[in-house]
């Protein structure tokens, strides 16, 4: 009951965020927070904030994004078609993107099998706008498309029209962030909310 209430509380205050959150973007932050959060969109995280986010949800959007992203450093078995994670691995991507790590790993690595014939699942951040208390308000939208087409993930709906690409929309989302400082500044997600399109 509580962790429904802290989702309902969530979407409470993320979503009507989005409508105004509509300061123009420039091409470079567009394109830095489509590619933050395309991660998202590809793992189907669910909506969470500093509260709800579990140990368990780091480990699985970080075993994700090895799968949909797999590092050449990474041990590959199964001729190629499975990877081997270790713990390291996963603590550098969830303090990226969460600056959390997983307090105690429960296996001294992890095996994974490689993606292949899903959809192509992505984000496009629509809007950005700073909040009073020096953290931002992101908006986008989520799309996806059939294994194997090649696409711009960063064209506009208008352009996959008149390549002739099947491009659908999935969803909305809203993220809070945190910018870190320089000289490695980098966005930290603070809380997401996910929208499935009726």
């Amino acid at each position: 009951m509580k962790r429904l209430f802290a989702l309902l509380l969530l979407f409470a205050v993320l979503l009507p965020g989005q409508a105004q959150a509509n300061a123009p973007l420039s091409p470079e932050t567009r394109k830095e927070l489509s590619d933050f959060f395309s991660p998202f969109a590809a793992a189907n995280m669910k909506s969470f904030d500093q509260g709800t986010l579990t140990e368990k949800d780091l480990l699985s959007f970080a075993i994700w994004h090895c799968i949909m992203h797999p590092d050449p450093a990474l041990k590959r078995i199964n001729s190629g078609n499975g990877i081997v994670i270790p713990p390291q691995v996963i603590d550098t991507i969830t303090r990226t993107f969460f600056d959390r790590t997983i307090k105690k790993h429960r296996k001294a690595q992890y095996v994974e099998s490689l993606g292949s014939g899903e959809a192509f699942v992505f984000a496009q951040a629509d809007s950005l706008r700073q909040r009073d208390d020096g953290t931002f308000l992101a908006a986008g939208t989520i799309y996806y498309t059939g294994a194997g087409e090649t696409i711009d993930p960063y064209a506009t709906r208008a352009q996959w029209k008149r390549s002739g690409a099947d491009v659908r929309v999935w969803g909305t989302f809203t993220g809070v962030l945190r910018r870190t400082a320089a000289p490695q500044a980098r966005w930290v997600l603070l809380q997401y909310a996910v929208k499935e399109t009726q």
